[in-house]
């Protein structure tokens, strides 16, 4: 059984704040906070925050925290860790007040994205979260959302994650979301969120090929999408509804060369009843590829 509950947290390097903070206040609707360095924090509930921005000369993932629920559940993982000799760190002083949490750890999957494991995360109920475009995030027991990585090793990602995290298998797509770029992708889960987690196994360089928010109103979806619109933000796909999780949702291209899923409606899964499924299309309709202006 999994130690890990949830989506806690994601951490980017980018390039342009200023692009970034009006991206995640007019189109995404979450708070930011600016630190004196230039780095941001985004939060979308009542967690300190949710994802972090630190300010670079590049974009890139820099690190997945996944949550667990207690100090015994943390201590498991690391005897676990021990004992299939996988290199792991206790988090230093510097690192968990950084983060905001009680405890932490912090290891590599096969692919050498840093994940880190925590639990005791800081919620600050007396500062209640407030949407500057009055969006409600799904979140609670279902986690942040979730994020979808692109794999060298396609069957070790998901072995790990799967024998060795304990992600439940959720379903596969075998599709070309690209046309002509036929590939499987496979969805894990760790809470009733269809997937926490996705891996796909496209060619490119970048490590996330996009992350999700949803929100509770259709409405919201509509209105995040006249932003976008109306600042010219490239929709990466249309509005669509897809195949496995059935979320109503679009895409659009952060400042940093990734994208933003952001929908609504999707399904949750009953351990009980839930069994594992194959599409062959990404979408029941929509989610149109458009491809990226060039530059």
């Amino acid at each position: 059984m999994s130690e890990i509950k949830a989506l806690g947290y994601l951490g980017f390097s980018i390039s342009d704040p200023d692009a970034w903070k009006r991206y995640a206040e007019n189109i995404l609707g979450v708070s930011v906070t600016e630190t004196d360095n230039g780095d941001m924090y985004l939060r979308i509930d009542s967690y300190a925050w949710r994802i972090h921005l630190k300010k670079s000369d590049h974009d890139q993932l820099d690190y997945i925290g996944w949550e667990v629920s207690d100090k015994q559940n943390l201590e498991n993982l690391k005897r676990r860790l021990t004992e299939q000799k996988i290199v792991f760190e206790v988090g230093s002083d510097e690192l968990i007040k950084n983060r905001k949490v009680k405890d932490l750890i912090t290891f590599y999957d096969p692919d050498g994205t840093c994940c880190e494991v925590f639990y005791g995360p800081l919620q600050e109920t007396n500062k209640p979260f407030v949407s500057p475009k009055g969006f409600r995030f799904i979140t609670g027991d279902q986690g942040l959302g979730h994020i979808v990585l692109i794999t060298k090793d396609h069957d070790a990602q998901e072995a790990f994650y799967t024998d060795f995290l304990g992600f439940k298998l959720s379903d596969y797509i075998n599709t070309e979301v690209v046309p002509g770029k036929p590939f499987n992708i496979s969805f894990l889960r760790c809470n009733g969120r269809h997937h926490s987690l996705a891996l796909a196994p496209v060619p490119i360089p970048a490590k996330v090929a996009h992350i999700m928010f949803q929100v509770d109103s259709i409405d919201d979806v509509g209105r995040a999408m006249d932003a976008a619109e109306k600042d010219g933000v490239h929709f990466s796909f249309t509005l669509g509804r897809h195949s496995n999780d059935e979320m109503l949702s679009f895409y659009t291209m952060t400042p940093s060369g990734f994208d933003v899923e952001f929908g609504w409606g999707a399904i949750e899964v009953d351990d009980d009843t839930w069994h594992v499924k194959v599409h062959h299309t990404n979408s029941a309709w929509g989610h149109k590829f458009q491809r990226p202006p060039r530059k």
